[in-house]
């Protein structure tokens, strides 16, 4: 990964991260707060009903007791104008009989007790003073008492006789009990049905929040991370139109956005190290042009004179045969060192190519014929399959002929005797670089059945000096050229390769269109 590429994926992943611990906060406090809201709301409404419903029983309580006590009152004021006081014995009776738990007191006009109904001597000490207070002031005096004022109520009216003057009173105290079990009941009621209401709501809120925000947050989480491990096709599916449904459609323009960049990145990261491999390349071959000119310099007058001294040495007949046998051999290693030199000087020479619009078939199909024979002498079977038709390519013809010489030459070289060697013409696409658009061409293959070459010496093959033939003569430079040649065609090459099974190598040069509309650097 280049260092631009890191630095992009840092600048995205920090707010990854973000964005997924704050999906489970927004949940998290929107839940809580429905919650709360709905527990305050529900709570203060069922506070108030049940405030409502102890006042509504209050008074109906008070109401029944205070039209109980008022009964009374008339009855024992008639009772007592007529002086038929026993009859206020048998209406406490009755009373009693009807209710036993209210209790009833008269007093008479000292506020002394003259009459009661059984067991109300407990209520006597809560209405004796508003008795005598009632019978004072003229009024009614009505008090809920005891805890919370839900133990009793005790109302006390005034007797009077005809003329208005005071008789007495009369004291009604009823037990709150059937009140306070009343309001229980509705307390418990309200409680359980507020919180019925809350878990509800709770409830089909977390849920509501569960389809409509966590899960689509937790989807684009997921989608964020694929795009921080390099997935730049991954997308979020936009289910619904709201809000979510254009954060989604912004995300995936903004992932196929960002994949564009990376794409484009990528582009201009491998054209910055092909430019720099060729600024490499230039530098190794300036120096090495340098030393060609000066190898060429320096050795090809001496060699040139100790060449044809060596042929003429080796063709007086009168001369004894190990003579003529060392004098060949020194003319054979004289035109290796030529040899060597030139392509020395091929490599380095950095001449204009003369490119044309030509049917690459022509060049290749006459190192063919220059090669057959060699291939006889071999023993090796030399097949060509030209596809006809083949689209014309803009090349220098000379250098298409060393492409093919250098490849084929180099196989038959391997290929052991009853071998076969292969060279194809053929239409193919290719790319110069994996990211970047194919580019229509043609593919000059050489397969042979030869001894092949391994994996870690494939990796070298194309560099200068390197060779596997060393031992047999072999420079490193015929591969070096070739491929310095395809390069300047904008081309490209391929080698598969396994010891034992042979090679094929195959280069791919751009038609006419192709070559003259892009450059490639080299």
């Amino acid at each position: 990964m280049t260092l631009g590429e890191q630095a992009w994926l840092r600048r995205i992943e920090s707010p990854v991260h973000f964005r997924h611990s704050a999906a489970v906060r927004i949940s998290t406090k929107l839940g809580l707060g429905l919650t709360l809201t709905s527990a305050v709301i529900l709570g203060s409404y069922g506070y108030s009903q049940l405030q409502k419903e102890e006042m509504e029983l209050r008074t109906a309580t008070e109401q029944a007791s205070r039209l109980l006590a008022t009964a009374l009152q008339v009855a024992m004021e008639n009772a007592v104008r007529d002086g038929q006081s026993g009859d206020v014995g048998k209406m406490l009776e009755s009373l009693e009989l009807k209710d036993p738990t209210v209790d009833v007191l008269v007093f008479d006009a000292k506020g002394a007790l003259v009459a009661r109904s059984l067991g109300s001597s407990r209520s006597l000490p809560l209405v004796e003073a508003e008795a005598v207070q009632v019978m004072k002031a003229h009024g009614v005096v009505t008090r809920f008492g005891g805890e919370g004022g839900l133990d009793h109520l005790s109302i006390v009216l005034p007797l009077h006789n005809d003329t208005g003057g005071s008789l007495g009173a009369v004291g009604v105290v009823k037990p709150l009990d059937g009140l306070r079990l009343d309001l229980e009941s509705t307390r418990f009621s309200t409680l359980l049905s507020t919180l019925t209401l809350i878990v509800g709501i709770s409830a089909v809120g977390w849920l509501l929040m569960l389809l409509y925000i966590q899960r689509p947050l937790e989807r684009m989480v997921g989608a964020m991370r694929a795009v921080r491990g390099g997935d730049f096709t991954t997308s979020v599916v936009a289910e619904r139109d709201d809000e979510v449904g254009e954060v989604a459609h912004a995300f995936n323009a903004m992932v196929k956005e960002l994949g564009e960049a990376r794409g484009r990145l990528t582009e201009e990261v491998e054209a910055r190290i092909a430019l720099e491999a060729g600024l490499q390349r230039v530098d190794k071959l300036v120096t090495l042009g340098q030393l060609s000119a000066g190898l060429a310099h320096e050795i090809g007058s001496p060699l040139l004179i100790l060449g044809g001294r060596a042929q003429a040495l080796a063709a007086r007949t009168e001369l004894p045969e190990d003579v003529r046998r060392n004098a060949n051999i020194l003319v054979e290693q004289s035109e290796r060192i030529a040899r060597t030199v030139r392509q020395l000087l091929d490599l380095s020479r950095r001449k204009p190519t003369r490119r044309d619009v030509l049917d690459v078939a022509a060049p290749v199909r006459a190192v063919v014929d220059l090669l057959e024979h060699e291939a006889r002498k071999r023993d090796v079977r030399l097949v060509s399959e030209l596809a006809p038709s083949l689209p014309r390519v803009f090349a220098d013809g000379d250098g298409v002929q060393q492409v093919a010489l250098n490849l084929l030459t180099n196989a038959l070289r391997a290929t052991s005797r009853g071998g076969t060697v292969r060279l194809a013409l053929a239409p193919a696409n290719f790319r110069i670089a994996p990211s970047l658009p194919e580019r229509a061409g043609i593919c000059l293959s050489v397969e042979d059945t030869g001894v092949g070459i391994d994996a870690e010496r494939v990796e070298h093959i194309f560099e200068p000096f390197f060779s596997t033939w060393s031992e047999q003569g072999g420079t490193g430079l015929g591969l070096a050229v070739v491929k310095s040649i395809v390069n300047e065609h904008g081309g490209t090459m391929a080698v598969s390769s396994r010891p034992g099974e042979g090679s094929l190598f195959q280069v791919f040069l751009p038609v006419a269109g192709e070559a003259e509309s892009k450059e490639v650097v080299a």
